[in-house]
C-alpha cells in the first residue's frame, strides 16, 4: 500500500463503532497536508461526474438536473459507511438504464413525468435497503455467483445497448421502438431522415472527446465539449437550424410528490431492484478489490454492501436515480493524486454547488452533445478483447459471455440479467460436473508425484492405482466420481490392489459425496481392493466421522501424504502413522496448472 495513503492491511481489531461507521478508521488519522492532494482530485472528478450525471439522467428516463440531484448524499453515504478508500460511487451508465427499464414496465404510458421521476427515487431508496440488508445479513459472498465471463458479456452488451439507443439522438430523429438491432437497422435506414447540422454538432463532440482522451487524457474533455457547445449554441443560434436543446435546467432543487409512489408499483418493481443489485454490486466490487489488492489492503465485501445501500439511499432521498462504483471516475481520482475519500465529500459540495447556483447555465447544452458524451463514456464498456480471450482460452466460456451479450442486445437489459444469473449458475454446475481427474505416478527419483498424461518421464506405481479428484466431492459430480475411478480400477490387467484417493483439493464432501465414498469402498472390496485416502482435508475428516462413514472406509485408510500411503500400499499395511493430514509437515503441494503440477510425496 502506498506509505502516503491512512490505514495499513494489518492493524488492531476495529471496535464495534469503527465497524459500523468505517470512516473512524481513517478519519483521525488524516493529514492536514493531504486536502490540497483530496482537493484537487475532487476538482478532476467533479469536471467529469457532472456532465456524466447529467447524460445518465437521460439514460434513466428523467430530466438532465436529477442527475446532478444523485451525487452529494450518495458520496457522503459511501464516504462513511463504504469500505473501500479508492472507489468513487456515483451515476452509472449500467444501473440507470435497468432503472429506466423497471420504471417503464410500470409506468403507464399516459403519466405524467413526475410520476416516472418519483418511481425512479422510489427505486433507489429500494436498491438502498436491499443493499443494507444484504450487508447486516452478511451475504457479501453472493458476488461470487455473477461469474465474471457472464458479467463481461452483459456489460459489452450493455454498452451496445446504451451507444446504438443514443445513435438517433446523435442524428436528430425519434427513436425507433424494438431492440437494439431494430434500432440499429432503423436508425441507418432512415438517413434521409437525418438532421445535418445536429449531425456535424454531436460528430464534433465525439471527436473531440476521443481526441482528447487520446492525447490529453488528463483533461477534462467532457466538461470542455459541454462548454463548447453551449457556447456554439448561443453564438450560432443552433436553436433555429434544427439542433434541439436541453431546455431550462432550474437553478436549486426541484423536486417531485411521491404521491405516486405506491405499494403495488414497489413489488413490480422489486425484480428490477433485485437485477440493479446483481450488476451493481458485481462491478463496484470488482473494482473495489482491485484498488484494495494494489494497496495491500483487505476488503469487507459485506460493509461494501452497506456503503453501497447508504450511497443508494442517499441518491433517492435527493429524488435522484440508483448509483454504483464507477471505475473511470475511480482510476480519474487516483492519478490526480487523490489520497482519502475526503476527495468525495470535497466533491459532494462541489455539485451540490453547481445544483443550487450553476446548473442553469445547461439549458443551451445540445442534446447531440449529450448523446456523444454517452456513447464516448461506454466505450470503455464495448471491451471485445475480452471475448477474444475467452475465445482463445475456454470455448465454454466464450459462449455463455455471448449468450449474455446476445440477451442484452437482442432482448432487452432485464431478461439479460436473468440469463447473465442462469448462465452463471450453469457454468458453476459445468465447473462441479467436469472436475479435474489425474492418475498420478511417480518422478524417477521417488519424491514427487505427478500428472502421467502430463509428465512421460513419471511411472505408475505398481500396483497402486493414485487418482487424483480435483474438486469438491458434491452431488452433481459423484456418480461421476465413482464411474470413472471404478472403471480405472476395474480396468484391463494388471489390475491394481490398492486405489489411492488424493483428497488435497477435496475442500468439501457432502451426505451425496459420501455415500459415493462407501459406494466405491464397496465396489473395490468385492473386487479384492482396497481404498486408501491421502492428504485428506480435517474438515472432511470430521464430516465423514460425524456421518459415520469413517466407520465404512476405516479409520486406518487415511494418510497424511502420498507417500506414506503408497507405502503403506506396498507393504500390505492396515494401519500407519497419525492419519489427520497436518498442514504444517505436509508437503505435496499442488500446482494450478495441470501440466505442471507436482506432487511431492
Amino acid at each position: 500500500m502506498r506509505e502516503d495513503r491512512i490505514g495499513s492491511a494489518d492493524g488492531p481489531p476495529r471496535s464495534w463503532a469503527a465497524r459500523l461507521f468505517p470512516v473512524l478508521t481513517w478519519l483521525p488519522g488524516y493529514h492536514r497536508g493531504w486536502f490540497r492532494h483530496d482537493a484537487i482530485a475532487a476538482l478532476t472528478v467533479w469536471a467529469l461526474v457532472v456532465p456524466e450525471a447529467m447524460a445518465y439522467a437521460v439514460i434513466a428516463g428523467v430530466p438532465v438536473e436529477y442527475g446532478l440531484y444523485a451525487v452529494p448524499l450518495a458520496l457522503l453515504g459511501y464516504a462513511v459507511f463504504g469500505g473501500s478508500r479508492e472507489l468513487f460511487v456515483g451515476p452509472s451508465a449500467s444501473v440507470a438504464t435497468i432503472s429506466a427499464v423497471t420504471v417503464g414496465s410500470v409506468v403507464d404510458t399516459s403519466a405524467a413525468p413526475s410520476e416516472f421521476i418519483a418511481l425512479t427515487a422510489a427505486l433507489a431508496l429500494m436498491v438502498g435497503v436491499i443493499y443494507l440488508a444484504l450487508g447486516v445479513a452478511r451475504m457479501g459472498f453472493v458476488a461470487r455467483f455473477f461469474a465474471k465471463p457472464v458479467l463481461d458479456g452483459f456489460i459489452i452488451g450493455l454498452g451496445l445497448y446504451i451507444a446504438i439507443g443514443q445513435l438517433p439522438k446523435l442524428v436528430g430523429i425519434e427513436k425507433p421502438s424494438g431492440d437494439t438491432v431494430r434500432v440499429l437497422v432503423e436508425t441507418l435506414g432512415h438517413i434521409g431522415s437525418w438532421q445535418w447540422t445536429t449531425v456535424a454538432v454531436g460528430a464534433a463532440g465525439l471527436a473531440a472527446l476521443f481526441a482528447m482522451s487520446r492525447f490529453v487524457p488528463k483533461v477534462p474533455g467532457a466538461v470542455i465539449v459541454v462548454i463548447v457547445s453551449i457556447l456554439a449554441a448561443g453564438a450560432f443560434d443552433l436553436a433555429s437550424h434544427g439542433v434541439k436543446l436541453v431546455g431550462e435546467v432550474p437553478t436549486g432543487f426541484s423536486f417531485v410528490s411521491w404521491s405516486s409512489v405506491g405499494a403495488e408499483k414497489l413489488v413490480d418493481m422489486l425484480p428490477g431492484a433485485l437485477a440493479i443489485v446483481i450488476v451493481g454490486f458485481a462491478e463496484s466490487v470488482a473494482i473495489a478489490k482491485s484498488y484494495a489488492a494494489r494497496n495491500h489492503e483487505r476488503l469487507d465485501a459485506n460493509q461494501e454492501l452497506i456503503g453501497y445501500g447508504a450511497a443508494n439511499l442517499g441518491a433517492g432521498a435527493l429524488q435522484g436515480f440508483t448509483v454504483t462504483g464507477s471505475l473511470s471516475k475511480s482510476a480519474a481520482a487516483d492519478e490526480a493524486g487523490g489520497r482519502t475519500p475526503v476527495l468525495l465529500i470535497v466533491t459532494s459540495v462541489l455539485v451540490l454547488v453547481t445544483v443550487l447556483f450553476i446548473a442553469g447555465v445547461f439549458k443551451n447544452l445540445p442534446d447531440t452533445i449529450l448523446a456523444a458524451v454517452l456513447i464516448h463514456a461506454v466505450t470503455g464498456m464495448i471491451d471485445f478483447s475480452k471475448l477474444r480471450r475467452l475465445w482463445r482460452a475456454h470455448l465454454g466460456e466464450f459462449w455463455l459471455a455471448t449468450g449474455a451479450l446476445a440477451g442484452v442486445v437482442i432482448i432487452d437489459v432485464l431478461p439479460g440479467v436473468l440469463i447473465g444469473v442462469a448462465l452463471s449458475f450453469m457454468l458453476l454446475i459445468r465447473r462441479l460436473d467436469h472436475p479435474t481427474i489425474e492418475v498420478l505416478g511417480r518422478t524417477p527419483d521417488g519424491t514427487t508425484y505427478t500428472d502421467l498424461a502430463t509428465n512421460p518421464e513419471a511411472s505408475a506405481v505398481p500396483g497402486v492405482l493414485v487418482y487424483a479428484f480435483r474438486a469438491p466431492l458434491v452431488f452433481a459430480n459423484a456418480e461421476i466420481f465413482t464411474d470413472d475411478l471404478t472403471t480405472r480400477a476395474d480396468g484391463p490387467p494388471p489390475r491394481p490392489d490398492t486405489v489411492i484417493l488424493d483428497c488435497d483439493a477435496m475442500a468439501e464432501v457432502d451426505t451425496t459425496g459420501a455415500d459415493a465414498l462407501r459406494q466405491l469402498h464397496e465396489t473395490l472390496d468385492t473386487f479384492g481392493q482396497r481404498l486408501l485416502l491421502a492428504r485428506v482435508n480435517n474438515a472432511v475428516v470430521d464430516f465423514l466421522r460425524q456421518d459415520r462413514s469413517l466407520e465404512t472406509l476405516g479409520e486406518d485408510a487415511i494418510y497424511p501424504t502420498i507417500r506414506e500411503a503408497v507405502a503403506a500400499a506396498q507393504s500390505g499395511r492396515a494401519t500407519g502413522k497419525p492419519r489427520l493430514r497436518d498442514d504444517r509437515r505436509d508437503t505435496e503441494q499442488a500446482q494450478p496448472d495441470a501440466s505442471r503440477r507436482l506432487t511431492r510425496g
